[in-house]
Parts: structure tokens; sequence; C-alpha cells
């Protein structure tokens, strides 16, 4: 799968001979569980260290164009996207809403209804993550000879 992404993707010839062999077996490990410690470990780094290389690998621009590539790919071929996982979600939801009547041992309705409140509110808990509803807000006070630093550095790269 790997060979197959990296000829369809925009990148350079020079941003693709940069890879080495070790960077492409840690992006083919990575696509297959996304965890990038055990990627990284299981395409020959130091189990030691895996935790800071996955993270560092993780950051290169070139691994990243890569991984994405992949991930663009395999979710056109599967048609899985956010749009799918979404209307999945909500369909749970509707079904997990339903009073479902209890049935005894011969099948017959016992007058009780059961309700999945709890795969409900999960499936709630998730939408709302993607909408960003329950995000957590920071405020930073950040002093003024901080916001002057930073204020003096973006001028001197644009007159620069």
């Amino acid at each position: 799968m790997f060979e197959d992404v990296t000829k369809s993707t925009a990148l350079t010839d020079a941003s693709e001979r940069a890879l080495t062999p070790k960077q492409q077996m840690f992006i083919r490990e990575y696509l297959i569980d996304l965890n990038a410690t055990q990627a990284a470990i299981r395409a020959g780094y130091s189990a030691k260290t895996a935790n800071e290389q996955a993270s560092r690998l993780l950051a290169n621009v070139n691994i990243k164009a890569h991984v994405q590539a992949a991930m663009d790919k395999r979710s056109q071929e599967t048609g899985i996207d956010a749009k799918y996982v979404l209307q999945g979600i909500v369909k749970l939801i509707d079904r997990c809403e339903q009073a479902v009547p209890v049935l005894d041992n011969e099948g017959s309705p016992t007058g009780e209804f059961r309700f999945e409140g709890n795969t409900a509110m999960r499936g709630y808990e998730l939408l709302g993550k993607h909408l960003k509803l329950f995000t957590d807000k920071v405020e930073i006070d950040v002093g003024e000879t901080l916001a002057e630093k930073i204020k003096a550095a973006r001028e001197r790269t644009i007159e620069g």
C-alpha cells in the first residue's frame, strides 16, 4: 500500500528520496494501527526511545505528507469519511433512543420497555466533541513584553 500511495502523491522526487527505508517502514507500520510508538518499534527503532522517535517522525514534513496521502487514499477507497461516521453515530443514537419492548421466554411483551440511554449518551458525546461543544477554554495572559517581542519578530521577518 505504501508504494502505491507514494506514486499517487503530489510530492516531489526529492522529498520521496529524502525518506530512508526505516522511515518508509515506519509509515507502513503506522498505517496499520495508528500507534506511532509501536510502529517505530516494528520499523526497527529502539524500544527504549520509540516514543521520542515516533514523535520526531510524525513531526517530519515528508513523513506527515506521506501518511496523510495514504490516509486520504484509504478514505477515498473505502468511502469512510467524516460524513459517513457522523451519519452512523446519528443512526445508532436514533436506534438506542427507541423504547424496545421487553419480551418474555415465549416472545410475548411483558409491558416493560428497554432504553439504551448510556449508549445514546455516548453517541451524543461523540457528536458534541465533533462540534467542539465541550472544549475547555483556556485563557492565557501573555505579558506585554512577550507580545511586543512576537510583534517585533514578525515585523523583522516581513522586512527581511
